[in-house]
C-alpha cells in the first residue's frame, strides 16, 4: 500500500515536469472565412464567413488535446423548376483531436499542428437527409500561431487554418481560416 502511493506520488510530480507551467486551459474564439475546396457534394455552395471556438487543456508542454467546433453560412444555390434558387445553409464542424505545440520567445509565441476526425451537421438537406452517401465524419488537418499580448501570457491572437477531408475519393473538402483571440488560465 505505501509503495504504490509513493509510486503515485512520484508519477504525479514527474506529469508536472512536462507540463507547461503557467495555465494548461486555453479557450478561443475566432471569425473569418470557410471556403469549399473540393468534392461532389459542394458544388454550388459559396465561399462564406466561418465563426469558430476551440478549448483546449495542456496536457504537456508540446502537447494538448483539442475540441473545436466551425460554423459557416454560404449561399447554397440549388437548380429549381423555375430557375436558380439560392438559401443560406449553416454548416458545422465539430472536430477534436491532439494538437502538438511549439513554445518559442520564451513562451510569447506559439506554433502548432494538429490531426483529429470531424462530425458535419448541416442545414442543407443535400450534404446531411438526402446525402445518404454523404459522409458526416471526417479527417481534418489544422495548423496556426499565436502570440501572448500581455505580459502574464493570459491574452492570445493568431490564425488557425483547418482542412476537412472524407476518406476516399472526396465528396467534401473544406477549408477554414480564422483569426482567433483566446483566454488562458
Amino acid at each position: 500500500m505505501r509503495k504504490s502511493r509513493l509510486l503515485l506520488l512520484v508519477g504525479c510530480f514527474s506529469l508536472r515536469a512536462f507540463s507547461q507551467e503557467a495555465g494548461r486551459d486555453t479557450i478561443m474564439i475566432g471569425v473569418g472565412g470557410g471556403f469549399p475546396s473540393g468534392g461532389t457534394y459542394i458544388a454550388g455552395i459559396s465561399d462564406s464567413a466561418a465563426f469558430s471556438g476551440s478549448y483546449e487543456f495542456r496536457l504537456f508542454k508540446y502537447l494538448a488535446p483539442e475540441v473545436a467546433v466551425v460554423n459557416t453560412i454560404p449561399n447554397v444555390n440549388y437548380g429549381g423548376e423555375f430557375g436558380p434558387v439560392i438559401s443560406r445553409e449553416r454548416i458545422t464542424l465539430l472536430s477534436f483531436g491532439p494538437r502538438g505545440i511549439v513554445p518559442l520567445m520564451q513562451g510569447r509565441l506559439e506554433l502548432f499542428a494538429g490531426v483529429g476526425a470531424a462530425h458535419l451537421w448541416s442545414t442543407d438537406l443535400e450534404l446531411t437527409v438526402l446525402g445518404y452517401e454523404a459522409p458526416r465524419w471526417f479527417l481534418q488537418l489544422s495548423g496556426g500561431g499565436r502570440v501572448a499580448i500581455d505580459r502574464r501570457h493570459r491574452f492570445w491572437i493568431g490564425p488557425t487554418v483547418r482542412f476537412t477531408r472524407d476518406g476516399g475519393r472526396p465528396t467534401e473538402e473544406w477549408v477554414s481560416l480564422t483569426g482567433d483571440f483566446g483566454f488562458r488560465f
